[in-house]
């Protein structure tokens, strides 16, 4: 049979395409209707790290002001530098951490459907609704009612215990939020910049707001936390030993203002050599308070220069339009998917019944 003819004989049942495309066109029309509508938000900021390496620490500035090495004798690296600084190319890899999304589901955020102020986590479980596909699960989780009272992070050695609807709600946070690092330079060697995007998606305008600015400030708390971690250790350590510096200064100032007060006019050699040896202690412990003193001030200027500064280029706005669902782009394609099984179906009635001619 020619192309022709065939064309012609499936255009002559063209009202099983046109009823195969109403179908679709319905069933769109369904799954629009049930498909919660989305929106994005989305921020770019720029980071910048000032860690520096440190040929000598704190610990290293330490062990100097003695001639001793104070920092090897506890075992600590005091030669550490500041390259293990976390950057920008593992931020996408730390917002889908299990941890990180814990943190951002106990933040809270005002919803203004109900005028009240909830966590993230309260938000998803009870005024999010899900996907078409998910509506039976969605429904007989309602029927169940409340039966998970465990908080939402729980540690047990280092290892976490969630339930299963603890991690249902971690899943969906991942698939709402991500992280988009802007390329530079050679797109060959793939640079990465120090711009990067956080892009939020949630069912309501001001929640997609408002989470992606509690996600914005989770990950700026991580990174500074994590960059600033081993100064702070160094700004403990150095301030204990500044505070028991500073009270052994106090205890033999006391102690050579007594001797000197009970034997003011007594001259015996005895009482001089003690004397000395006292005034000589006053000497060391108040050189080793002001030098401790001088070290804490330089330890607190590392923990801010380790301090990675985020500046917000694109700030978190309520989004106008709607994200998903494309009415017109699933319309479109209903339409297409119509067509094609309307013509599949005239064509298979033609092989199966071909005319006589």
């Amino acid at each position: 049979m020619e192309l022709k003819a065939i064309l012609q004989k499936v255009y002559q049942g063209r009202r099983t395409i046109y009823r195969a495309m109403v179908i679709a066109f319905s069933l769109a029309v369904v799954i629009i209707i049930f498909t919660p509508k989305k929106y994005n938000t989305r921020v770019v900021l720029l980071a910048e790290t000032n860690a520096k390496s440190g040929s000598s620490g704190l610990l290293g500035d330490l062990g100097g002001m003695s001639g001793l090495n104070i920092g090897n004798l506890i075992g600590l690296n005091i030669n550490s530098s500041g390259n293990d600084a976390l950057t920008s190319d593992l931020y996408p890899d730390i917002i889908k951490s299990t941890p990180f999304l814990l943190d951002v589901l106990q933040q809270k955020i005002y919803y203004p459907e109900i005028k009240k102020t909830i966590t993230i986590s309260d938000y998803l479980r009870e005024y999010s609704h899900p996907s078409l596909a998910g509506w039976p699960g969605y429904l007989i989780g309602k029927l169940k009612g409340k039966k998970e009272n465990k908080e939402i992070k729980k540690y047990s050695k280092g290892v976490l215990n969630l339930s299963k609807g603890q991690d249902e709600l971690i899943k969906t946070l991942s698939d709402m939020v991500s992280v988009e690092i802007q390329d530079q330079g050679n797109k060959l060697l793939k640079r990465k910049s120090k711009i990067f995007s956080v892009s939020v998606e949630a069912q309501d305008p001001m929640v997609s707001a408002l989470l992606a600015d509690s996600v914005m400030n989770c990950l700026k708390r991580y990174v500074v936390n994590y960059n600033t971690r081993k100064a702070q250790k160094d700004l403990g350590f150095i301030k204990a030993r500044y505070l028991d510096a500073r009270q052994n200064y106090y205890k033999v100032q006391k102690s050579f203002a007594d001797y000197s007060d009970s034997n003011n006019n007594v001259i015996l050699a005895s009482v001089n050599i003690k004397r000395e040896r006292l005034q000589r202690e006053l000497e060391l412990s108040a050189s080793v308070y002001m030098s401790l003193a001088k070290l804490m001030e330089k330890a607190k200027i590392r923990v801010q220069d380790r301090t990675p500064v985020f500046t917000v280029i694109e700030p978190p706005k309520v989004p106008l339009k709607k994200s998903a669902p494309k009415s017109s782009l699933i319309i479109i394609e209903m339409l297409l998917v119509g067509a094609f099984v309307g013509f599949s179906i005239e064509l298979v009635k033609l092989m199966l019944h071909p005319p006589d001619n």
